[in-house]
């Protein structure tokens, strides 16, 4: 039985390519560090995800996999500062950015529409996003991107759509997360091989590096009944994510469930529970917890 449910619907709508927390840890000694230098209160992205906010002095230190990433540092009212990092193991790398104020009125309407977003201001963020592509006379991709995912929960599916295949049209360099977007819509309606074609094309495009590509692939898998692949993405998701999206395990433990494997299904609801605790849904899920070890209680006993 399918038990992704509402949360896989939040997965759906909410998970941004700007959201999640700041949980950062060094795994291996072959990891890379970035020293980043900015203005205070800046919001870090590494290939698109989320990864830490810079403290009162404008501090952040990010460890990462050596590879090759895309960092972004982003601050309400400010320009963006984008930055390609080529890491080798062990590296050491000061970076000071400066982040200028902000002088284009359209891009300051994007950003007040990711802010509202970020707030589940659906509706005021779709107003910020539309009033940015009307300054930019129609050719503004990143918009139409955050357009999409506030249309997406607004419930006006087609809209986004339509929002996604502008971006893909309008813009000049491969837009991996259009095409996740895309696929998290054709997933929505059902279409999981057309789904699962636009996931494999975002990974492309991203070197592989996307957690909710990796994420919406698990799911459109699990619905085909690709169990054991489907875990292998979403875990890989989790690893790509550095544990700033708590819903990735609800979601890897409904797959283990599927595949009949209740101990990892256990465990990867505790680690939910132990992200998430008050979540709204955290006593449903506890209460699931219960009912597992009880049911394993009750086959050990026979």
């Amino acid at each position: 039985m399918k038990r992704a449910g509402v949360l896989a619907l939040l997965f759906v709508v909410l998970l941004p390519s700007e959201g999640g927390g700041q949980r950062l840890s060094a795994k291996a000694r072959a990891s890379a560090q970035v020293m980043i230098s900015t203005r205070p209160g800046a919001v870090v992205f590494v290939n698109d995800v989320r990864r830490g906010v810079t403290d009162a002095r404008g501090r952040l230190t990010l460890v990462l996999e050596p590879g090759t990433y895309w960092l972004r540092v982003s601050k309400m009212g400010h320009e963006e500062a984008h930055v390609r990092l080529h890491l080798a193991p062990g590296a050491r790398r000061p970076l000071t950015l400066s982040l200028p104020p902000l002088r284009d009125p359209a891009e300051r309407h994007r950003q007040q529409g990711e802010a509202l977003r970020e707030q589940r201001q659906f509706a005021q963020a779709a107003a910020e996003y539309r009033k940015a592509i009307a300054l930019r006379k129609g050719r503004f991709p990143r918009a139409r991107l955050g357009l999409a995912r506030a249309l997406l929960a607004l419930e006006e599916p087609e809209e986004a759509l339509r929002q996604v295949r502008r971006a893909l049209a309008e813009s000049r360099t491969p837009l991996p997360e259009a095409r996740t977007l895309l696929g998290n819509i054709l997933r929505a309606q059902g279409l999981y091989e057309d789904a699962i074609r636009e996931y494999r094309a975002a990974l492309r495009q991203a070197n592989n590096f996307s957690p909710e590509a990796h994420a919406g692939l698990a799911l459109a898998l699990g619905e085909i009944g690709e169990t054991e692949r489907a875990i292998t993405h979403m875990r890989t998701a989790i690893a790509q994510n550095a544990d700033t999206e708590p819903i990735l395990y609800y979601l890897l433990g409904n797959l283990l469930l599927d595949a009949d494997r209740p101990q990892e299904a256990i465990a990867a609801y505790e680690t939910y529970l132990r992200l998430a605790p008050q979540s709204e849904t955290a006593p449903a899920v506890r209460s699931l917890v219960e009912q597992l070890r009880k049911e394993l209680t009750s086959q050990e006993s026979r």
